[in-house]
């Protein structure tokens, strides 16, 4: 027995398209497959569409995976879709999953709307972390505790039978290195199977656990396998120099820098890429503007700053 619930039925051995870890109320590539959508269908476009689509969907949240199951039915992927309810890790067994309960109307109507906000966000990003880190809030939040399995990278292949995917995308709140851990593990001596594309949260999250910089030294870890770092900022893409396909071809000839047009791997997501050039001249800029020492409008000429080539927010 698997010890978790799953639902859709996989094709046995072949490659996923997409392998998404934390589905939370972000958007799906069960939304995004064949739509324009300009955020993860996005990045969708880089698989192929040469097959029947199949993927893979794992989150450790009832109410997020139920949301997935009903999208699934409606839009047809049930037959090449698994959904998993599992929380993945570097080890196999089971773990607790602390999830916040919704604030009734009259809670939220008791907070301004800054207050409002800052609750809004801290529980979006920091959710497994106890209520008594709201004490500064003045707002009690119950928080459930559940339990639910836990499962490495290769008891989640086991248990569905794929054989790798193109692109993978974690987004698990603090948890995304341990998964990375885990896959990196698995494919050590699988490098058939590693994905293509790999899309993870670096925004501090993983740190805050683990106390020190672990989502930069991930990184390394999966050089060694072949990887090489595409860009970085609120979320880290690294992709595999194996890979190949017309599709993720396209998808990569659409990075450049936003400042200056060259196509400079890595890339400093600010959101926008940046190379690394224009990366650090916008943050001499921005560190002597802060100081008050350029007023912007210099170009450059003053000595103290540099200036982006180019506009960032007028670049297509």
């Amino acid at each position: 027995m698997s010890g978790a619930w799953t639902y859709g039925n996989f094709p046995e051995g072949s490659r996923a398209h997409v392998v998404q870890v934390g589905l939370g109320d972000n958007r799906t590539f069960l939304h995004d497959w064949g739509d324009s959508n300009p955020n993860l269908g996005w990045l969708l476009s880089a698989v192929s569409r040469d097959r029947d689509f199949c993927g893979v969907a794992v989150e450790p949240v009832w109410k997020h995976l139920e949301a997935a199951y009903h999208l699934a039915k409606d839009t047809g992927y049930d037959y090449n879709v698994a959904l998993v309810q599992a929380a993945l890790g570097e080890y196999t067994g089971r773990t607790l999953m602390y999830r916040v309960e919704e604030l009734s109307q009259k809670e939220l109507q008791c907070l301004d709307p800054a207050a409002r906000e800052e609750l809004s966000d801290w529980l979006r990003d920091r959710h497994h972390i106890l209520e008594e880190q709201l004490g500064p809030l003045g707002v009690h939040v119950p928080i459930t505790e559940d339990v639910v399995p836990l499962w490495t990278w290769e008891r989640l292949v086991e248990e569905l039978g794929f054989k790798g995917c193109e692109v993978l995308i974690i987004d698990t709140e603090g948890f995304d290195v341990e998964i990375l851990r885990s896959l990196a593990a698995y494919c050590a001596d699988r490098p058939e199977e590693l994905p293509w594309v790999i899309q993870f949260e670096s925004n501090g999250l993983c740190n805050a656990r683990a106390g020190y910089n672990c989502e930069w030294y991930i990184i390394p870890e999966f050089e060694k396998l072949g990887y090489t770092l595409l860009a970085r900022g609120r979320d880290t893409y690294l992709v595999l120099k194996t890979a190949e396909s017309a599709s993720l071809n396209a998808w990569l000839d659409e990075w450049a820098c936003v400042g200056c047009g060259c196509r400079e791997s890595p890339y400093t997501l600010t959101p926008d890429p940046l190379c690394e050039s224009c990366a650090k001249s916008l943050m001499s800029k921005t560190w002597s503007d802060s100081q008050g020492s350029c007023s912007g409008s210099c170009s450059g000429s003053c000595g103290s700053c540099d200036t982006l080539e180019g506009d960032p927010q007028g670049a297509s």
